[in-house]
């Protein structure tokens, strides 16, 4: 697990980075994506690494010059830890989440010139429709090349322009991964190489195993004592008091518990719930929801937009703004019969029309 210190630390030594605002207790923003101009990246606690041409400048300045760039092409860059992961670098050409076929396309450096800006051709190969990767063998070029310039550029095979990428902030970006993965000084390094081996780059630290107990599939009649419902509920929640008993639900779990959950407060789009759980008969308890990824105290159970799934186990929290394209945040707890675990957590600051399974994934442990 890494604390807020040491993300602070690389933050003070590349100087320029704009990290998503952290918040106070209670409104859920995490602090876990790092930009460097028009780049943002982000690692989880297994130290994968995911970078993308994409931050809240960018998304900013394109709102305020050309809207018509969102349909630019989008530059990724992934990396898992360990001595042998190699940076694979991916160019996603989908706009709006609809892919248009392109055929082959090639990668370029775009420099400042007259006439063909252009430098050499990247192979990309099609791995799957609007996907593209750089041939591993060109990797390291292309980022040699890339740190001389903030822009690269897509060609059809026609050799026709097909999209500007912006590259400003790219070699921030791989530094702060050099850094997170312990890189920095050996062969390994993107940007920061030094003579030590390979061999002195830590493996990846294992992801934590969550026992998780498991919801049962069938209705309950039971309802709760509405008055120590609506006691916690008063005492925790902002929002008027309404016995109302849709806003209430229970999930019986496998080891004789229940879950429930009710509103605590309703907005048009992110309606927010109190949970808790029945350790005994009409004992009601709150246990606060761990956030790891982040290396501070537990919260209350008071989560926005928020659902149990029984079959896995899982109570999730989401996040984003009324627009399909926005940005948000989604995260997910397993209860272990004695305390919530956090399964995994996703985020992303920049809103420029990134489906949220390409969001960055921040924590990850195994549920079993």
């Amino acid at each position: 697990m890494f604390k807020s210190g040491f993300a602070i630390g690389l933050m003070l030594l590349f100087a320029i980075p704009a990290a998503a605002e952290d918040s106070k207790p209670g409104e859920w923003i995490a602090p876990e994506v790092t930009e460097f101009g028009d780049w943002s990246v982000a690692c989880d606690n297994a130290r994968e690494c995911t970078a993308v041409s994409v931050s809240r400048e960018y998304v900013d300045r394109v709102n305020r010059t050309d809207p018509g760039d969102y349909a630019s092409p989008k530059l990724w860059v992934k990396r898992s830890a360990g001595p042998k992961a190699r940076a694979r670098v991916y160019v996603d050409t989908s706009t709006w989440g609809e892919v248009k076929p392109l055929g082959a396309l090639t990668l370029h450096v775009y420099k400042d010139c007259d006439g063909d800006c252009t430098g050499k051709a990247y192979t990309l190969i099609e791995i799957e429709p609007g996907r593209y990767e750089i041939a591993p063998s060109l990797v390291g070029q292309f980022f040699i090349e890339s740190s001389k310039t903030d822009r690269a550029a897509t060609r059809r095979k026609s050799g026709a322009m097909h999209g500007i990428i912006t590259t400003k902030g790219l070699v921030a970006a791989m530094r702060f991964i050099d850094e997170f993965q312990e890189r920095r000084g050996s062969e390994t390094a993107i940007y920061a190489k030094g003579k030590k081996s390979a061999g002195s780059v830590p493996s990846a630290p294992p992801r934590p195993v969550v026992h998780v107990i498991r919801g049962i599939n069938e209705p309950s009649s039971e309802m709760p004592d509405h008055q120590e419902m609506q006691r916690i509920r008063g005492a925790q929640c902002s929002g008027p008091s309404d016995p109302n008993e849709t806003n209430i639900q229970r999930f019986r779990l496998q080891n004789g518990q229940a879950l429930w959950s009710i509103i605590c407060s309703s907005t048009p789009h992110n309606p927010t719930h109190l949970w808790m759980v029945e350790t005994s008969a009409n004992r009601f308890e709150m246990f606060k929801l761990p956030r790891p990824e982040q290396g501070r105290d537990a919260e209350l159970p008071i989560v926005p937009h928020s659902w149990y799934d029984p079959a896995s186990g899982q109570l999730t929290g989401y996040y984003t703004g009324e627009d399909v394209r926005s940005c948000g945040w989604k995260r997910r707890w397993a209860w272990t019969g004695e305390a919530f675990e956090m399964i995994d957590a996703i985020e992303m600051p920049a809103c420029l029309d990134i489906p949220i399974n390409q969001w960055f994934q921040t924590y990850r442990a195994i549920p079993e």
